[in-house]
């Protein structure tokens, strides 16, 4: 038959090629276009449903695009990893009980750390030099952030992080936020 389109047999609702031609129309108000708006609204939705079932998002990603989210203060400066002893030198560490060494820049300001694993948790102690911090601020995804006093030569140290990724940020005494990228120890 001429002008009759095949229609999808698992939706019986969808249109023949004689009602499409019909619809090359432009409507005189406003009710169809609401109507394609709410049909367009269930197909995308319909469409989510089937990814998430057929290729649901890992966890690992979601843990990390929320952890990467987190990152709300516009303003802060961004202390990025410049160093890392597991990087630099992996031929020369000695498995065990070594200290991995992790240096951040940001401008003038640098954060040098040693991460210590200790019974399957880490301890970050570090100096924050080129600027003054009354305290540093260690955050985990999926924890609460655990603030740590900053010593007058600009120590600091944090206890019992879990292994994974974890960030530092720093509240300056002259107003500026310094946050480290997200390091994974």
């Amino acid at each position: 038959m001429m002008g009759t389109g095949p229609q999808d047999p698992a939706d019986p609702d969808l249109p023949g090629d004689d009602e499409l031609a019909a619809e090359d129309t432009v409507p005189a108000d406003d009710t169809v276009l609401a109507d394609d708006t709410v049909a367009d609204d269930q197909l995308m939705e319909r469409l989510r449903l089937i990814t998430a079932t057929a290729d649901p998002v890992p966890e690992t990603v979601i843990t990390a695009a929320r952890a990467a989210f987190g990152l709300r203060d516009i303003d802060a400066l961004i202390a990025e990893l410049v160093r890392d002893s597991e990087v630099d030198a992996p031929l020369m560490a000695v498995r065990g009980a070594e200290a991995r060494m992790l240096s951040y820049e940001a401008g003038p300001t640098t954060i040098e750390c040693e991460v210590m694993a200790r019974a399957g948790q880490r301890n970050v102690s570090g100096q924050l030099s080129g600027g003054v911090a009354s305290a540093v601020e260690a955050q985990v995804p999926g924890s609460p952030p655990l603030s740590v006093p900053v010593s007058a030569h600009g120590w600091f140290t944090v206890h019992g992080l879990p292994s994974g990724p974890f960030r530092l940020r720093c509240r300056m005494t002259d107003g500026a936020t310094i946050v480290t990228a997200w390091t994974s120890v």
